[in-house]
């Protein structure tokens, strides 16, 4: 019996002590500041320093600004309690989480996951800091067409940053602290509609123009559709138009449900890159210099010229820019002087390419269309030119139409110093004004009743044709009585002539075609 019972209390002294080893391990976890029984002042002065913040990526210079922004409070957070974030705090986080909402693209902005409420305090104010001076100094060089350097907005600025509510979306009250430019607002409210209505699929698509094969363009159409998000069903015919008809509206192309070439080309593109473009189209607006007080606009994609005074839009004009091959140039200038039946001096390039051939194949082709050519200053007889032994290359002269009504200029054109040799003017083909992607010129801007655009120019500026400052005509005698006049203008109008590809038309946003595909340039800069 005595043997028996010695294992028995061998076995009972060891589990009381493996019980007891157990027991210790549970009740004695690791204690730091972040648990501590202190207040949560005491634990953010305890948080900032180099090696705490280290932990979520932030520099020493960083934590200098942070430590700063924090000293002035007193050490007070903003987005917690003492041991939780707050609903507003939560609110923030979401939103830095995909700052894209904000105009503000992905991964611009990376720092390390924090895993307590302390990090999150420290994170939100952090992220905010850089998010809020993207938003008030851009994020691109558009004159060394660099992405700008990644900063924190000033503490001044930031302490409107964090007083934000709980009680409004969180992005609207960014917003209001942003740029108050009318159309950033139209831009911003629509690129949070796109993102809470769409998916954001980077889905890329290859439908063909219905010229091609009509059934096969439809059935690529509806998965496009499906696929951003426009469509919810895909037997149903009716529904698969509206759907289309409505992204041609919003990509503002004709709602005729047909898929042309740039239906299609709006369809190929991912929901990702058009709101991609949309972020661009804002950082332009944040950038941009201010607009004078008188001043004619023209946006290249949108294939618009405004005439803006005071902000007010005096005169509103349908144009056609230039084909992919003959690009209109973006430039800022002065226009200064408003030419009325103007004669053409056609460029080298289109007598050579276009007009010589036109020659060869028809002899009379100069007469129909009043050209004249000239060799060194004198006027050459073209039935006493040998044009079969021209070349494309070894062209001699130099091309002239004179003015009139089928003048390619029409019957007034507007003249600002450039080196492109650009301008915009009137034009006899006035069909194409009606389509809605407008590129076929050779780089001017042939201009819808380009004559009301020089009334209205002309009636803020002077009024009439003037010659030794004393008044002699007023425009409408000048075209009614077909005199070239060559009416300089006493004030000069700032041009800006622009590519933005979204833009507003009242309150909704237009994302238009990249027609030249130039924001591709700045959409890998803008991602780097």
């Amino acid at each position: 019996m005595y043997t028996r019972i010695i294992p028995l209390l061998h076995i009972a002294v060891i589990s009381v002590i493996l019980i007891g080893c157990s027991e210790d391990s549970e009740v004695v976890p690791e204690l730091t500041f972040e648990n501590q029984d202190i207040p949560v002042a005491e634990k953010m002065k305890k948080a900032l320093t180099k090696d705490y913040v280290a932990q979520l990526g932030i520099n020493d210079d960083d934590l200098k600004y942070l430590k700063s922004f924090y000293n002035e409070r007193n050490f007070a957070p903003i987005w917690i309690n003492d041991s939780t974030l707050t609903q507003n705090g939560e609110n923030v986080k979401q939103v830095m989480k995909r700052p894209e909402q904000l105009g503000v693209t992905a991964g611009r902005h990376k720092c390390k996951k924090g895993t307590s409420f302390i990090h999150d305090e420290l994170l939100n104010t952090y992220l905010i800091a850089r998010v809020a001076n993207d938003l008030e100094n851009g994020l691109i060089d558009y004159e060394k067409k660099k992405k700008k350097t990644v900063g924190l907005i000033s503490p001044t600025r930031l302490k409107e940053y964090t007083t934000l509510s709980d009680s409004v979306d969180v992005r609207l009250q960014f917003l209001d602290l942003g740029p108050k430019d009318s159309s950033y607002v139209v831009l911003s409210k629509g690129l949070m509609s796109l993102m809470d209505n769409y998916p954001m699929d980077t889905n890329t698509f290859e439908v063909h123009t219905i010229k091609k094969d009509t059934l096969e363009a439809y059935k690529r159409a509806t998965e496009a559709l499906l696929s951003k998000g426009y469509l919810k069903i895909d037997n149903d015919t009716n529904e698969m138009f509206l759907a289309l008809k409505e992204f041609q509206l919003q990509n503002g192309l004709k709602p005729d449900a047909v898929i042309g070439k740039y239906t299609s080309r709006a369809l190929n593109e991912s929901t990702v890159h058009r709101r991609d473009r949309i972020i661009l189209a804002m950082d332009k607006i944040r950038t941009h210099e201010t607009y004078p007080e008188k001043y004619i606009h023209i946006n290249i994609p949108e294939y618009k010229l405004r005439f803006y005074i005071n902000d007010s839009l005096k005169s509103d004009h349908n144009i056609v820019v230039g084909k992919d091959k003959n690009q209109t140039p973006e430039l800022t200038s002065k226009l200064k002087t408003i030419v009325a039946y103007p004669f053409w001096n056609v460029p080298y390039s289109i007598s050579s390419k276009e007009i010589l051939p036109a020659v060869k194949y028809d002899s009379g082709y100069l007469a129909k269309h009043d050209y004249k050519i000239y060799k060194n200053g004198e006027e050459v007889d073209p039935s006493a030119v040998n044009w079969s032994r021209i070349g494309q290359t070894s062209f001699p002269y130099k091309v002239v139409q004179g003015p009139g009504r089928s003048n390619s200029l029409g019957i007034i054109k507007f003249q600002f110093p450039n080196s492109h040799s650009v301008y915009f003017h009137d034009t006899p083909s006035k069909g194409l004004f009606g389509a809605d992607v407008r590129a076929y010129s050779h780089g001017c801007m042939r201009t819808q009743n380009p004559v009301e655009l020089a009334a209205a120019i002309l009636e803020r500026d002077q009024k009439g044709y003037r010659e030794n400052d004393i008044i002699v005509d007023s425009l409408d005698s000048i075209m009614f009585k077909g005199d070239r006049r060559a009416i300089k203008l006493v004030d000069p109008i700032p041009v800006y002539i622009e590519y933005v590809t979204v833009v507003r038309k009242g309150e909704d946003m237009i994302t238009h075609i990249d027609i030249y595909g130039r924001d591709e340039e700045y959409l890998k800069i803008m991602r780097e």
